[in-house]
């Protein structure tokens, strides 16, 4: 069995117990599917769709939340139900949030009332095209994608290389440079499909196959003036960064949740050993209630602005990276022999908890800008 649906279930701090339910009810759905679309690269279109109708996707959006209003922190929680099964799926959740979350920041009205509800339903999927333009913000990399500005739109060329939560007909939220002037950057929603956009298939992981991860070419792809979030960018970082960031901890608190509830299963045979590890599953539920805790108060203003508080958004993802990588290090100790047998769930969990470390931004690029931060 893999532990620890059972115990998100029961610690969720979802505030609406009919939200919780529905989320879990189609998380459970998952449940035999997990080994396949971790392995075999499967991706679960009809669950994913069936969270959107369960209303997993809107609850950190004004229009759109089950709530009654919107709950960035409710929305970690959603995500961290379905990572507790499947972070793969969690993952594509955190795309699917992510680009419901730019359309809650542009300013561009018309764009949000055309996509964001079917994006909050599920009925139309889509992801985040961000990772190279994060790393060039912060100056570790270049555009990957440059545009030329023409009557009605640009014309915009490149590759991006992996963009996850992808078919034909999905959408994704991305940024590019000027070619006439560097200085200037547009943010744009594009459609997989559209003239001159299309994907390709570039990469096999260690982990997380099926959550539909491409590359996007774009050969001379005209994006209308009615697709742009920003243009200029302007405050759009500054608005969606802390949001985006937070939203990421849902998968490495749905990871370090299944890990207790692994740790808790090997005790039950166990226990007279694991008693003896340093990190054992009381440790680990303490560690994550605190960083819970931590996130409730961050998550309560997510458009805040401010050095302090942007690098304090930074560390509580380092932290909950961290124990992610503690916790599953822990559960495979606990397991021992048995969890290092090929396709154990385990094994899947240490894995999905590297990703968590490296997905943008890594650990290692938020300590640079916590450094960054702290030395202003």
């Amino acid at each position: 069995m893999d532990g620890g649906i059972g115990l998100i279930n029961r610690r969720s701090t979802l505030t609406s117990g009919e939200a919780r339910d529905a989320v879990a009810a189609e998380t459970a759905s998952l449940v035999s599917l997990a080994a396949a679309i971790d392995q075999d690269g499967v991706y679960p279109e009809m669950q994913l769709r069936g969270l959107g109708e369960a209303g997993a996707y809107g609850l950190h959006l004004a229009a759109h939340s089950k709530l009654g209003r919107p709950s960035l922190l409710d929305a970690i929680e959603a995500m961290a139900v379905v990572s507790a099964t499947c972070m793969s799926s969690g993952f594509c959740v955190w795309c699917q949030d992510s680009a419901g979350w730019y359309l809650e920041q542009t300013e561009n009205a018309e764009l949000r009332a055309r996509l964001q509800p079917g994006i909050a339903s599920g009925e139309v999927m889509a992801g985040t095209g961000l990772s190279n333009a994060m790393k060039a913000l912060s100056g570790t990399e270049d555009f990957r994608l440059r545009g030329k500005r023409v009557a009605g739109g640009y014309v915009v060329s490149g590759i991006l290389p992996w963009v996850s939560n992808l078919g034909e007909g999905h959408w994704f939220g991305t940024m590019f440079e000027d070619v006439d002037d560097a200085s200037h950057r547009a943010m744009a929603m594009v459609r997989i499909g559209q003239d001159g956009v299309s994907i390709k298939q570039n990469a096999h992981f260690v982990a997380l196959e099926g959550t539909g991860t491409y590359a996007v070419l774009f050969r001379r792809a005209f994006i209308a003036d009615e697709q742009l979030l920003a243009d200029p960018l302007g405050e759009m970082v500054a608005r969606i960064r802390p949001g985006f960031v937070m939203l990421q901890t849902g998968m490495g608190l749905g990871v370090v949740d299944a890990a207790i509830g692994l740790m808790h299963e090997a005790d039950r045979t166990q226990g007279h050993c694991n008693t003896h590890l340093r990190l054992g599953a009381r440790e680990a539920e303490d560690k994550a209630g605190a960083l819970r805790e931590r996130l409730a108060a961050l998550a309560a203003t997510p458009l805040e602005r401010g050095r302090g508080y942007l690098r304090t958004v930074l560390q509580a993802r380092v932290d909950v990276s961290e124990l992610s990588l503690e916790a599953t290090q822990s559960a495979m100790l606990h397991w021992g022999a048995c969890g290092y047998i090929h396709g154990s769930p385990v094994g899947r969990r240490l894995r999905e908890a590297w990703f968590v470390a490296i997905i943008t931004p890594s650990i290692r690029q938020l300590r640079r800008e916590i450094a960054a931060l702290s030395d202003c």
